[in-house]
């Protein structure tokens, strides 16, 4: 890329109304002193491949991709870090050695936002979902050392299906959990369960039986909410440390940019602008 040209990174998404991307990332790049561009191009499936196409051969330096592509793009990429295979999916490209190569950040937020792959190694996790979200913080507990990762999902077809891809793919000990009558019940000693729909499953959870689960446990709802959830709510009844969409948001979008600039960005002030943008 040409000394005299500005970097230039984007956001792909289907549709960008409502999505705090584009504010969150402009203000931090504004607030790093990093004279950067920022752009949000809005374009369907079907061209998908030729924007992925277009971006690098205009040299961009890195790109988000809304979670509607993040699967569909990995068909459209030569090149994949090791936990965007792992997960499946990409949510980040970042430019290295001339060529846009796909990583996903999403799976390591959950780690980062609890302070690091410390916080998860050697713990046990509960995963609710069995899509490309489940897969992703699956993924992402799996590689920082988590010493279990259970999968939970009524529908039992995926639900193998998504434990055989992972174990494969991460070498770890994967274990399905079934939903029964909308019920599920962690297993003894978990002590982070997270709630990861897809696309349709948004709207709709499984009661959660903690009867089994640690003394100690966090509940992470990855869902980017304009107020709290439900689960939530019953999370703080609990007593559990809570993590919710917005922090795994600001965490996610920290590491991108990391990835792009090789710079620190605290995850406070991300968090904030999003819940700036999301009214909160």
């Amino acid at each position: 890329m040409s000394e005299t040209l500005l970097e230039r990174c984007a956001f792909l998404a289907a549709s960008a109304a409502g999505n705090p991307t584009h504010y969150v990332v402009e203000q931090a790049l504004a607030q790093a002193d990093l004279d950067w561009r920022f752009l949000t191009f809005e374009v369907g499936e079907e061209n998908l491949s030729k924007a992925l196409e277009g971006l690098d051969v205009l040299g961009f330096r890195g790109v988000l991709v809304a979670s509607e592509f993040r699967t569909l793009a990995v068909e459209h990429l030569d090149s994949l870090t090791p936990r965007a295979e792992a997960a499946g999916s990409v949510d980040c490209l970042v430019r290295e050695q001339g060529k846009l190569v796909g990583d996903n950040t999403f799976g390591a937020a959950l780690s980062d936002a609890l302070g690091g792959a410390s916080e998860v190694a050697e713990r046990s996790v509960m995963v609710i979902g069995s899509g490309s979200v489940a897969r992703s913080i699956a993924a992402g507990a799996c590689d920082a050392g988590a010493v279990a990762v259970h999968i939970a999902d009524s529908d039992e077809g995926q639900l193998a299906e998504l434990v055989e891809q992972l174990t494969t793919a991460t070498g770890s000990n994967i274990s399905p959990v079934s939903i029964d009558d909308n019920t599920v019940r962690t297993p003894q000693g978990v002590s982070i369960v997270v709630f990861a729909p897809d696309g349709d499953d948004q709207a709709t959870r499984p009661v959660i039986d903690t009867a089994d689960a640690a003394n100690k446990l966090t509940v992470v709802d990855t869902r980017l909410r304009g107020s709290r959830t439900g689960l939530l709510r019953f999370a703080n009844q609990q007593g559990a440390t809570i993590i919710d969409g917005v922090q795994l948001f600001a965490s996610e979008t920290a590491l991108a940019l990391e990835r792009w600039t090789d710079m620190t960005f605290d995850r406070a002030p991300l968090q904030e602008l999003a819940e700036e943008f999301l009214g909160l």
